[in-house]
Order: structure tokens, then C-alpha cells, then sequence
């Protein structure tokens, strides 16, 4: 048997939710899991740590889910709870690795230790030069980065990444 709610978007289903409604809780899980589950597993190496902090999300969830506003999306709610138990099992040592990645990180060949020489690449500002040694070399966090840079914490974060990128397009021959 379907269930009934199946249709709903989550504003509603949040709302019948919060009112006691189990069925509206199934189909938001069904709906957000695989994306919950792969947000932890890119950045977890091991699975028995990405399923109790799976487990962890959705505990939480269920416990705030009075919390909610809904002039957010449901979606960006759930990474930050996921963004928060993630960070927490971390901070507890319930976990040895954390590997925070995004989609481009793998800017290094695995074989070396060698830094990249960051100031002989064309391609990249003097500016995401700098964000890049500050984040990779000295292990700056974003808020730090935007101070040293004069600039705001999302905007370091665009310089990392833009810089990330072309990095990878270099070392992959997409750029000289």
C-alpha cells in the first residue's frame, strides 16, 4: 500500500509531522535518506561511524522536528543537522578521520607528499593563491582565511574552490 502523504511536499508533510503524523515522517525519510547517507559517506571512512551518525540525524530530527520553521526548506535543515552530528562525533573522538571534501580535492597525485607550488600556476588570482596556502598549507579555517584576506568567510570559501578547480584542470591537462 502507498502511502497517502506520497504526494506531499514537505512544507506539508513537516507540518503533519509536527502535528503527530508517523506516515509524514516515512515518506520525508524515504525522500531525504540516500542524500543524508551521502553527504556522511563522502566525508567518513568508516561505515560503522557514517551509520550511527545516520542514526544520530534522524534521532535528532524526530526530537526538533517541533524546531522546524518552515521559511527554510526541509532539505537545508537536514544538512544542518547532518552538518552538526557530523562535526559533534568528531569533536567527541567517536571518530579518527574526517575527510571534509568537496568535489575538488583530489588535486594531488596519491604517490607524492610533495606540495603543489601553489605561486607557479598561472591560471589562479594572486588572492585564491593565498586562500589556497592558507587553507592547505597552514590549515586555516575560512573565517581566519577571510581576515587575513580582507574579505567575508563565503567569500574565502568561493576562492578556495575556484581555485581548487583550476588546480584540477592543470593537473588533469584541461589548462597550462
Amino acid at each position: 500500500m502507498d502511502n497517502p502523504f506520497s504526494h506531499l511536499d514537505d512544507y506539508k508533510l513537516m507540518e503533519l509531522y509536527k502535528n503527530g503524523e508517523s506516515m509524514a515522517f516515512e515518506v520525508i525519510y524515504l525522500r531525504h535518506k540516500n542524500r543524508v547517507y551521502s553527504y556522511l559517506y563522502k566525508r567518513l571512512f568508516d561505515k560503522s561511524h557514517i551509520e550511527d551518525i545516520f542514526q544520530n540525524i534522524f534521532i535528532k530530527f524526530h526530537k526538533s522536528r517541533d524546531l522546524y520553521n518552515s521559511k527554510y526548506p526541509l532539505v537545508q535543515w537536514i544538512y544542518t543537522i547532518s552538518r552538526s552530528e557530523l562535526l559533534d562525533a568528531a569533536k567527541k573522538k567517536k571518530i579518527t578521520t574526517v575527510e571534509l571534501q568537496d568535489e575538488y580535492t583530489d588535486i594531488t597525485h596519491k604517490e607524492t607528499e610533495d606540495l603543489i607550488d601553489i605561486d607557479s600556476v598561472k591560471t589562479l588570482s594572486s588572492k585564491e593563491k593565498e586562500a589556497l596556502k592558507l587553507r592547505y598549507y597552514s590549515d586555516e579555517d575560512f573565517d581566519e582565511i577571510a581576515k587575513i584576506l580582507s574579505t567575508s568567510p563565503a567569500n574565502s570559501r568561493k576562492l578556495v574552490s575556484r581555485g581548487l578547480k583550476k588546480l584540477k584542470l592543470k593537473f588533469q591537462g584541461g589548462a597550462k
